[in-house]
């Protein structure tokens, strides 16, 4: 094929930017290219192995734009930055608003052919251009003056090819000539490379080694050489900005670590998306900054509570929220899905937030973290129940579930830091002079006052996301597809609680964390189903029946558990028999309570001996609490509180049937769960690979009981022996507890 391009011998190209240099053609139409920054000949591949490029490549290389003539920079160093640019005139116009006035003279002299070279020519042509462009002229103004006229026509483009960027000022654009010798820049570069390198250093660190080594070098040349040999010590500020141009992800990772680095530098995916509301879900757990009081009368700061969240993907409302002290746990889980459920009964009557009392639901699937409240057996058993699809995130990846995530970050903008108590920098806090502990003045039911008005407000504000409200969003997808819940909330009560399986039910009834559960007309009627089903081997030789069964409970009240009914496919429920103790007590402060008297000797059997446990333990509480220390406190806010945590929706509410309205308002579409037509039995779903937990020591070995009694004499023993409440009843000591 005949040459169609001409091309000069050492002539500079680019292909998808790497530069090689034309050097000669060989026989056959074969083309000799050589890599600019290797010096190597350049081959392609075109699937059939390396070969030496052809006229036939290179035609249809430059016919699609891959393989291009760079333009050569020619006239001062600043106008070869300006021409290896590239920038879009937006960005031209921010930086320099007299560009489009030369891009108008040198052009308007290029188009009438005149090319001036004594000031009087320029003057004159200038006066032409603006008489006969009016309307420009007006725009830019007065004339510029003819010698910067007579430098923009030799420096900025040529007649022909004047382009808006060769029009940009580069003043203050262009690195200045070194003014300190190449001795202190080579020792800034290594003194940088070893800040990147060392994680302990600081910047401050790292120059003050760098002005030590400088001063050891001035102290020889100062011995050893004629003056004038010094070197002198860089700025501060020069040393920081030659840090921060090494600054790149393997520069981050060695010093920070190859996670931080992936979060600083690696581009984010597309994230969670939906099609409809109620669709997908996204909950997590945060710390609040407020710092709440539990005691109004003593003004007891007792730590920072815990918000747990439910957000739908799609309109990014919050469905559903728990807050209270209660560290994130199966309990805090499985409350937010039940209130997310229900629909916001407390905003009935509110002058502005009203219109959300329809945002709930039941989700079809739920992205959760690898927390092991959600990625135990409980909680993906009751969402199973429920017919709701449990997604686990990826391992140490909190962008997966962003959505909630920004949530929690304008939660804290809008209303933690500004509330009194809120937790902030301590330097900031060093000059204000401010003890977050002393300041908070919020209980936990006025935070929770606050949070709900924060989430109003967050529904009704423009969504930088969504770029609409996300209640708009809701209240639109409500009318097209409807509202999916369970309807019936004792049985939603019942699939929404910790599960134990492989428990062992007698004519007794079900023993099981220390309490018996029994109902003699249930536990007969269970008995008379399952006993079919089990192994003959399984059985007792003489006496009850027995049958293992899946069990049901709510870790904040053991007052009652559910027996899984397999034949009938029903839950049953059977009450604590030791109704007086277990009615609202939690499963920690049952446990912790177990310690306890294990710890006193107590035979911890009857019910009486378990009440009398309680306000012992109680007394001793109240008695040490105001100078316990602040990690103390969060764990001693769950014994006096309930973990409940005054739930505000009052009232049960089962919804059946709703009609068409007038208003055009969507109807509630009641879900049926899954739990009465699951064939699973209960089998665990595979997940992502985690952590496991570090081994510990067998509770009844010696060693264990000896640490456990240290620890708990050490936070008891100290007690003084009565309290100023050691004349109430052991009755009355129970409305104190949690």
């Amino acid at each position: 094929m005949t040459a169609s391009i001409k091309m000069r011998s050492g002539e500079l190209w680019e292909f998808h930017g790497l530069g090689i240099r034309f050097e000669r053609e060989i026989a056959g139409g074969l083309l000799h290219f050589q890599i600019e920054r290797t010096l190597t000949p350049f081959h392609i591949d075109d699937g059939d192995g390396p070969r030496v490029p052809d006229w036939t490549w290179v035609l249809k290389m430059f016919a699609e734009g891959y393989l291009v003539r760079p333009r050569e920079a020619k006239g001062p160093r600043a106008r070869q930055v300006a021409e290896r640019q590239d920038l879009d005139p937006e960005t031209i116009d921010q930086m320099d608003k007299r560009a489009r006035l030369r891009l108008f003279v040198l052009r308007g002299f290029d188009a009438a052919c005149v090319s001036p070279t004594t000031r009087a020519g320029i003057t004159k042509a200038l006066r032409e251009l603006w008489l006969n462009s009016p309307d420009d002229a007006a725009r830019f103004g007065r004339k510029p003056s003819p010698s910067s006229v007579a430098r923009w026509m030799s420096e900025r483009g040529e007649p022909g090819d004047r382009r808006l960027k060769h029009m940009v000022s580069m003043t203050g654009r262009v690195p200045r000539r070194r003014r300190l010798r190449p001795e202190i820049h080579r020792l800034m570069d290594r003194f940088a490379l070893r800040y990147w390198a060392r994680r302990g250093w600081s910047q401050s660190d790292a120059y003050a080694m760098m002005a030590c080594l400088i001063e050891y070098l001035n102290e020889r040349a100062r011995r050893y050489t004629s003056a004038g040999a010094e070197l002198k010590l860089p700025a501060k500020e020069l040393f920081r900005r030659r840090l921060k141009t090494l600054e790149c992800y393997d520069t981050y990772a060695a010093k920070f670590g190859e996670k931080k680095a992936a979060a600083r530098f690696k581009p984010t995916g597309r994230g969670l998306e939906a099609a409809r509301i109620l669709r997908l879900g996204c909950m997590d757990h945060t710390l609040l900054d407020g710092v709440a009081v539990i005691d109004a009368d003593e003004m007891l700061p007792l730590g920072r509570p815990w918000l747990t969240a439910l957000l739908d993907v799609k309109s990014r409302c919050v469905v559903g929220f728990v807050l209270g002290y209660e560290p994130p746990s199966i309990y805090s889980a499985m409350e937010c899905v039940k209130r997310a459920n229900q629909p916001k009964v407390r905003l009935l009557g509110h002058s502005r937030y009203e219109q959300f009392v329809g945002i709930h639901g039941r989700f079809d699937e739920i992205v959760v973290d690898n927390g092991w409240e959600f990625s135990g057996v409980s909680f993906e058993d009751a969402m199973a129940d429920l017919g709701t699809s449990v997604r686990w995130a990826p391992v140490a990846s909190p962008t997966y579930k962003a959505v909630v995530e920004r949530f929690f970050g304008t939660l804290n903008t809008r209303l933690n830091r500004k509330l009194p108590g809120a937790t902030l920098k301590p330097e900031l806090l060093r000059e204000l002079g401010y003890d977050p502990y002393k300041e908070a003045v919020l209980t936990i039911e006025e935070l929770d006052e606050l949070i709900w008005e924060a989430v109003g407000l967050y529904h009704l504000d423009l969504h930088r996301g969504l770029e609409q409200p996300p209640g708009l969003v809701w209240q639109r997808d409500a009318r097209a597809h409807g509202v999916a819940v369970i309807g019936d909330v004792t049985e939603l009560d019942k699939m929404l609680g910790a599960v134990r399986k492989g428990c062992e039910l007698s004519r007794s009834g079900v023993r099981m964390l220390g309490l018996q559960f029994h109902d003699q007309a249930k536990v007969g009627a269970l008995l008379h189903d399952l006993i079919a089903g089990e192994p003959v081997k399984a059985q007792r030789r003489t006496g009850s029946a027995t049958a293992k069964v899946k069990v049901k409970f709510n870790p904040a009240n053991l007052a009652e558990i559910h027996v899984w009914n397999s034949r009938r496919n029903r839950y049953v429920t059977l009450p604590c028999t030791d109704e007086r103790y277990a009615c609202g007590i939690s499963l920690w402060h049952h446990e912790r309570l177990r310690d306890w008297t294990k710890l006193r000797g107590l035979a911890f059997s009857s019910e009486m001996e378990r009440l009398q446990a309680k306000a012992d333990l109680t007394r001793k509480i109240e008695t040490m609490a105001p100078e316990l220390k602040q990690r103390q406190r969060r764990s001693i806010a769950r014994l006096i509180t309930k973990p409940v945590i005054q739930d505000k929706l009052q009232g049960v509410i089962e919804l059946h049937h709703a009609p068409a309205r007038h208003d055009g308002l969507a109807p509630t579409i009641e879900s049926v769960p899954l739990a009465f037509e699951r064939t699973d039995k209960g089998a665990a779903s595979s997940r992502p690979a985690r952590k496991s937990k570090p081994q510990q020591q067998p509770k009844d070995s010696p060693p264990h009981k000896a640490k456990n009694a240290a620890s708990m004499k050490t936070q008891l023993s100290w007690c003084p022996p009565a309290c100023p409440r050691a004349g109430r009843t052991s009755n009355d000591l129970c409305s104190l507890r949690g």
